[in-house]
């Protein structure tokens, strides 16, 4: 695939998830978040990170102090590797697009901090190469899991400090899964 052809379907992603987590299909009073994030992975890579979030309609186990909720995030990656112990035709620059559903375990009271959470998802992701800091990837299509905990605060809950553990891999559809694993410091916002 031409490197402008895989541009144009990248850009493509990005407006369809953008615009499904946006606009959900059916009305809702559930938040809607944007979050900034970065950190460190593999290759001594640095990722630059956004998302959008569209809380699910639907919690379960309300009646728990600690009930299930959850949102989908469309999110997009830019990450610069910085290792120079890698060949010189391996490429030190990754695009990645995901949709990710995400399972949030939330204290329904709050504590003096604010609403502490769990939470674990999976994704499905596009990369814009298979090989990235001397790490093959096997695929374009990646797998996205994550685990994190955080908190909310603020007066209405509209604040997100989150850690988050992502890792990328293609669980072996492709000939190589070496796969790519981040360390995330997430800064939110819903509202």
């Amino acid at each position: 695939m031409k490197h402008s052809n895989v541009k144009k379907l990248f850009v493509k992603q990005y407006i369809i998830i953008f615009l499904a987590v946006i606009f959900p299909l059916e009305p809702s009073s559930a938040q809607t978040g944007i979050s900034i994030a970065s950190g460190y992975g593999v290759a001594r890579s640095i990722p630059l990170r956004i998302g959008v979030q569209q809380e699910f309609c639907k919690q379960w186990r309300m009646d728990s102090n600690w009930p299930i909720g959850g949102y989908w995030e469309a999110s997009f990656y830019d990450v610069s590797a910085h290792n120079k112990n890698v060949k010189p035709m391996s490429h030190q620059h990754l695009n990645a697009g995901a949709l990710a559903a995400v399972a949030r375990l939330e204290h329904k009271e709050g504590t003096q901090l604010g609403w502490p959470y769990v939470e674990l998802g999976i994704g499905l992701s596009l990369v814009s190469h298979k090989e990235f800091g001397g790490r093959k990837l096997g695929t374009h299509f990646q797998f996205e899991d994550r685990f994190g905990m955080g908190v909310r605060f603020g007066e209405n809950r509209e604040y997100d400090i989150s850690y988050k553990a992502i890792h990328f891999s293609n669980a072996y559809i492709g000939s190589y899964n070496h796969g790519i694993n981040l360390h995330i410091l997430v800064l939110g916002y819903w509202f």
